[in-house]
């Protein structure tokens, strides 16, 4: 950590903070989990096929198991084959086909012993005892032979993939009931405040619902993790205490919104302070210049300010790549690209803005209109944007026509212009 609570703050930028977190925080150690169970998960290492895949030859249709010798003249005249046995899927096949004979096969069912292609069922008049084949096929037609996905040694999936539904099927289909992960960070978001009450609770004057536990939360579940949200705490130091104490054997991380301003006394940075370590930070940039990261309980702490559009967007530039680093994975940053702003935006002079807007892509180019005011209490702008037009320090205003560099946190077709 860089320094301790009763230190002199500097502001800093955004950069050099999130490059201290980012260096501060390491990926979790790897668990080994049942395959379900990984759905999400970075896999640790190369998982390493033990056999080949498929492990036997099998139809790619409905048809007759046949000798390609024995159709060769098919394409001149239907060959007339005695049939013998069926072969199913799942199914060894009831008997060998030899000269002259053909097997119904079922699509996926393995190949029988002396076939070598399949005659598909519309190019077959099928009869009880025999079967007129009326198209000659080669050696391998229609035949998906061992290992034609995988062949033993081959690399299932890689280390460092992120392990969706084709990867899962691939690991199950090469026999893996349980991979080594990097697992899930388990996250525990600390709302506190005598002013809190739970939503759907009918605030008294002066007191407002939970807001920013609710957009961590989602936040979190985003990347697919659980959120665990114990029940708000008072301005208590005592049962703020306890919180952490009893939560911390259960949670990687922690995170908490308010109070961190500079100079705040808040019973979150005495008591975070006393059961472990907290560095706080102005960090040059609107909104959410207040920041804090450190440990408590031997858990990594994030503190973040109280507005909710700062909690947003303090969320995106440093928790949400810390989050995902711990969780192995590497690719840390939103997607950044460059648009045509449709209204002038005024910029500070020794601060980054984070101005929420909408981006939309017309005649083959990108173009970004403000959500609504800068005020980081209106939350309402976040909800109609997909970007985080980024204006760096100066005096002037950015114009109308300006390209300027938008960070999305959304897909594009996710919101309604």
């Amino acid at each position: 950590m860089r320094r301790a609570l009763d230190v002199a703050y500097e502001m800093r930028t955004v950069e050099a903070v999130r490059k201290d977190i980012l260096d501060a925080v390491k990926p979790l150690d790897p668990v080994t989990l049942p395959l379900m169970d990984a759905w999400g998960c970075v896999l640790f290492e190369d998982a390493i096929a033990p056999y080949d895949i498929p492990t036997f030859a099998s139809s790619a249709m409905d048809g007759f198991a046949v000798r390609a010798e024995d159709v060769a003249a098919a394409g001149e005249s239907p060959v007339i084959l005695r049939r013998v046995g069926s072969a199913f899927i799942g199914k060894t096949p009831d008997a060998q086909v030899g000269p002259g004979e053909a097997m119904w096969i079922a699509t996926g069912a393995p190949v029988p012993p002396g076939a070598d292609c399949i005659a598909p069922k519309e190019d077959v008049t099928a009869e009880p005892d025999k079967v007129t084949v009326n198209k000659a096929f080669k050696s391998g037609m229609f035949v998906r032979p061992p290992g034609q996905d995988l062949k033993e040694g081959d690399v299932v999936v890689p280390g460092g993939k992120i392990l969706s539904g084709p990867e899962l099927g691939n690991l199950s289909t090469a026999g893996f009931g349980a991979v080594t992960v990097y697992p899930k960070v388990r996250v525990c978001v600390v709302s506190t405040g005598d002013e809190l009450v739970e939503p759907g609770t009918k605030p008294a004057f002066g007191q407002i619902p939970d807001g920013n536990g609710f957009t961590i939360s989602g936040n979190l579940r985003e990347l697919g993790i659980a959120p665990v949200r114990p029940p708000i705490v008072p301005d208590d130091e005592d049962l703020l205490r306890n919180l952490f104490v009893s939560r911390a054997p259960e949670v990687d991380v922690f995170i908490s919104s308010g109070g961190m301003s500079v100079g705040d006394l808040d019973v979150v940075k005495k008591v975070v302070s006393e059961l472990g370590r907290i560095d706080s930070y102005k960090v040059a940039m609107q909104p959410g210049m207040p920041q804090a990261f450190g440990v408590v309980e031997g858990r990594t702490y994030f503190g973040l300010p109280g507005n909710p559009v700062s909690v947003f967007v303090s969320f995106e530039l440093f928790i949400r790549p810390a989050l995902l680093k711990m969780m192995g994975r590497t690719d840390l940053f939103r997607p950044v690209i460059t648009a045509s702003i449709d209204e002038e935006m005024e910029g500070l002079p020794d601060k980054t803005r984070y101005s929420r807007v909408f981006v939309y892509s017309e005649n083959g180019a990108w173009r970004a209109r403000s959500t609504g005011p800068a005020a980081s209490n209106l939350l309402g702008t976040v909800v109609k944007a997909n970007g985080l037009a980024v204006i760096p320090p100066g005096d002037h205003a950015v114009n109308a026509g300006d390209q300027v560099r938008v960070q999305l946190f959304r897909p594009m077709e996710q919101v309604q212009g």
